[in-house]
């Protein structure tokens, strides 16, 4: 079981070097948390990111406050916490200044471009690897597809969809699980 100042410095660093907003974060998350430290188990981090994605707030400050709990109760969700905003808000007063300086350079807009393009490519592996682990069967496979077209083309509100398919989920699969 980790430590409160393990849990910060990991969520620190997560927090510094993570780019690119709430998906990109949970291929770091996911790496260090569950790969790397093994302080929780793939389905376990699974379930938190649905409760980051469920409750009011940030869904990735709210994951990371389930795995703080989950490690060491109120105290670790503190942790996590402090880890995960220190580092996002030191970054953005110092790339507010930086962005100000050099907005019109065209180096700079490269740069973003670059940093974009390997966001994309950091969200398309954690829903790769996740997908994997949790899509077994052609049910599975049939709830993701539906999800992602009800979202994306439907534009159905996320919260409605959870509830549709919990409701669905257990109208599958009953008890049997």
């Amino acid at each position: 079981m980790p430590t409160l100042k393990n849990i910060v410095l990991v969520v620190l660093k997560i927090g510094a070097f993570a780019f690119g907003g709430v998906y990109s974060m949970l291929s770091f998350f996911q790496r260090e948390i569950v790969n790397r430290r093994k302080w929780l188990g793939q389905e376990e981090f699974t379930e938190g990111v649905a409760i980051g994605q469920m409750t009011p707030g940030p869904p990735i400050i709210n994951t990371g406050i389930f795995i703080g709990y989950r490690l060491k109760g109120p105290r670790g969700a503190l942790a996590a916490t402090a880890g995960q905003v220190l580092p996002g808000f030191i970054i953005v007063i110092a790339l507010a200044y930086v962005y100000a300086s050099l907005k019109g350079q065209p180096l700079f807009t490269s740069v973003l471009k670059g940093i974009g393009a390997a966001v994309v490519g950091l969200l398309l592996s954690v829903v790769f690897k996740m997908g994997k682990q949790l899509i077994h069967g052609r049910s599975a496979a049939m709830f993701a597809v539906a999800g992602f077209c009800l979202l994306h083309f439907l534009r159905v509100n996320p919260i409605l969809l959870i509830g549709l398919s919990g409701l669905a989920g257990y109208a599958l699969y009953g008890r049997r699980v």
